[in-house]
């Protein structure tokens, strides 16, 4: 389903946050490049709540070629920047064998819901493909979270694919729980979706987006 573009709302709201960073003519720069950017196509969002496990999928299409979207995906020190609620992430030194660690912040509302939860996953790339990711239960506020992120090629631009299984460590309001998560990822989609368009149309590094360290 394809939607107007909301990155200027989504800019002005990081904007107001991180303007004593960026300055006021970077600011400026930044809402009117966005008002041009393509409007993603959010074609599927599922939740699925199964005792304590939640199982996630969201499939949407964008406006960028694969090998892009990949390498966005893969900018784990400031992946934060595509979405809003993420506070940090950032590569931790790889595991003995090799693989890739990453660390999550995520300070995150959906109507009367909040939660402030920590990550620490293990990666897998297939280079401009497949990324897979287990959390670490030991540092993690999960019991266990896996996701993988399959990326194809399209006419208009690259399907994104997302799937995640995850057991929360902290308490979920059983009545709010998957209406809450599956909102979450409809917004997430659509606002991803929205800044890797943008991000593509205008040239921007991720590095040069304004972070939103604040809820949502």
């Amino acid at each position: 389903m394809a939607r107007p573009c909301g990155l200027k709302a989504i800019f002005m709201k990081r904007e107001r946050k991180a303007a004593s960073r960026c300055g006021p003519a970077a600011s400026l720069c930044l809402l009117v490049a966005a008002g041009n950017a393509a409007a993603v196509e959010v074609e599927r969002i599922e939740v699925i709540k199964r005792g304590k496990t939640f199982v996630l999928e969201a499939e949407s299409v964008v406006a960028a070629p694969r090998d892009f979207v990949f390498d966005i995906l893969m900018n784990f020190d400031h992946f934060h920047r595509l979405v809003a609620g993420m506070v940090e992430t950032r590569y931790l030194p790889p595991d003995e064998d090799g693989v890739l660690v990453g660390y999550t912040l995520v300070n995150s509302c959906a109507w009367i819901f909040c939660t402030r939860f920590e990550k620490v996953e293990r990666i897998w790339p297939v280079p401009t493909s497949d990324i897979v990711t287990v959390a670490d239960p030991e540092r993690s506020d999960f019991r266990f979270y896996t996701t993988r992120w399959h990326l194809e090629d399209t006419t208009s631009g690259t399907r994104m694919h997302f799937t995640a299984t995850m057991q929360p460590d902290f308490w979920v309001p059983p009545v709010l729980g998957t209406w809450a998560v599956k909102r979450k990822l409809d917004y997430t989609a659509l606002e991803m979706g929205q800044v890797v368009e943008y991000l593509y149309a205008t040239g921007t590094p991720l590095a040069d987006l304004p972070a939103t360290p604040g809820e949502r």
